[in-house]
């Protein structure tokens, strides 16, 4: 909580700068903000490791292949990674970029996801009896 608290504080602060040297040079209030954005992002890095080692528990308590989880993690990766990428591409002011980005994520989420379709669909055939 003391972490968000710090970031939120930080992200207000670059903002309101941002906002303010805007007029004068837009691409320094870019840079500013994507620099923000990457110390809040380390900043929060460190709250990955509870949470893969609770759905490494998880996963043995369920009893779930790693074909499952995996799919599952880097899909969660690939979609926070592409939100990111749009909101700077449309900070930037380039909207065909983001929807690009968004578009490629897309995509690439559903390749990453074939292994998990795949197993869901042996299952199913394993259940019918076919």
């Amino acid at each position: 909580m003391e972490l968000f608290g710090k970031t939120a504080a930080l992200c207000i602060v670059c903002a309101v700068l941002a906002l303010l040297i805007r007029k004068r040079s837009p691409e320094f209030a870019f840079c500013a903000v994507t620099a923000c954005c990457a110390v809040c992002l380390l900043a929060a890095a460190e709250l990955i490791a509870p949470v893969l080692s609770f759905l490494g528990t998880l996963q043995k308590l369920a009893g779930l292949d790693d074909a499952v989880m995996a799919p599952l993690l880097k899909t969660v990766g690939i979609g926070l990674l592409t939100q990111a990428a749009c909101a700077f591409c449309q900070d930037a002011g380039q909207s065909s970029l983001a929807k690009t980005v968004e578009l490629c994520g897309t995509f690439l989420a559903v390749y990453v996801s074939l292994p998990l379709a795949e197993a869901v669909l042996e299952l199913l055939r394993k259940l019918i009896g076919g």
